[in-house]
């Protein structure tokens, strides 16, 4: 009959090692800052040579934690969403803990779907962008719901719900504000907008911060130059399609794929950029410095917004009071694709 193997414990792995258990312990759990790079090594090169696997079950029954975080985003398509979570991992694995991804498809039925699993699976807390259906009014109430129902920490990133819990953002208003301030310094005034959907809180300051630019040059922004669609490419090639017909000089895409997608409608349309028509956009992704044109862009800070948002989520599951809502400003990149208008 064939014996099963005896369990490998922590105080085996301490033996092995030199150490105390306390000391395997805080290593095994990345608590490990204040010790010497020999004794980290020591141990862990222990634990892998005694096939040491942590009991997760058993520890979350003595800590009442799980160390694990669960993160809920609405488009891992987009590269935003998709860099942020990288960093955001990096950060969190860095603090000991590991993180359950969780991708809505904008859709409002899997933000509850993910919040009621997550929940059931004793994560420490959440970092949650709500998907855009769930900014529709009854959606948000719902969801409030739900968060105060499950009880568990969370933070809100990017898009949030006013007033629920604390958030970490780009100053999408101010940001905005400063794209179309060089569109219209440059001496453009008939300038097409494509947005996200306005019910998200993202689009809606963006566009804010338009009709504030517009405002400080004693110019009103006409509705027929707005265009509302999603963060996608898509958008952005029915929008400019729909915007070249009200004889724009520019456009600004409240996201980098849109502005993408323009690019595709005004080569299928024999524009050039930015001769013909200019192009602002907004994220400032992998690809918009390499496009035949550079993309002129508002490059927001992920790394820096990621780590803050880690920052801001520890110290809230660790019961630290509530701070208020952390803004960060996007910075004007000035490639190829914004120029005077031809007259």
């Amino acid at each position: 009959m064939k014996t099963s193997r005896k369990k490998t414990t922590i105080k085996d792995v301490a033996l092995r090692a030199g150490v105390s258990a306390t000391t395997v312990s805080m290593v095994l759990n990345g608590k490990d800052a204040s010790l010497p790079h020999g004794t980290r090594e020591r141990v862990r090169r222990a634990a892998a040579e005694l096939d040491y696997r942590t009991d997760f079950l058993a520890r979350a029954m003595v800590t009442g934690r799980t160390n694990i975080v669960g993160m809920i985003i609405p488009d891992i398509s987009n590269p935003f969403f998709a860099e942020a979570v990288r960093h955001i991992q990096v950060e969190l694995a860095g603090k000991g803990y590991d993180l359950i991804l969780c991708n809505s498809e904008e859709r409002v039925d899997n933000d509850v779907r993910y919040l009621r699993l997550l929940a059931g699976r004793n994560v420490d807390g959440l970092i949650f962008t709500p998907s855009a259906e769930a900014f529709a009014p009854k959606n948000a109430e719902k969801l409030r719901s739900l968060l105060a129902e499950i009880g568990i920490p969370f933070l809100f990133f990017d898009r949030y719900f006013e007033g629920v819990g604390p958030h970490v953002a780009v100053d999408n208003e101010q940001s905005s504000f400063l794209a179309v301030r060089e569109l219209l310094e440059e001496g453009h005034r008939r300038i097409g907008v494509i947005t996200g959907p306005r019910m998200l809180n993202s689009s809606a300051n963006r566009l804010k911060g338009v009709r504030r630019a517009f405002s400080a040059y004693g110019l009103t922004l006409s509705d027929d130059c707005i265009y509302e669609g999603k963060y996608d490419i898509m958008t952005g090639v029915s929008g400019a399609a729909a915007l070249l017909q009200r004889d724009v000089t520019a456009i600004f895409a409240f996201s980098d794929m849109q502005a993408y997608g323009v690019y595709e409608t005004l080569r299928r349309a024999g524009k050039r950029i930015p001769d013909e028509i200019s192009v602002m956009g907004f994220d400032d992704n992998l690809y918009s410095s390499v496009l035949e044109v550079p993309l002129s862009t508002m490059r927001q800070p992920v790394e820096s917004i990621a780590k803050e948002a880690c920052r801001v989520f520890l110290e809230h599951i660790a019961g630290s009071s509530s701070e208020p809502p952390v803004c960060f400003a996007a910075e004007l990149v000035r490639r190829a694709s914004v120029g005077a208008p031809r007259h």
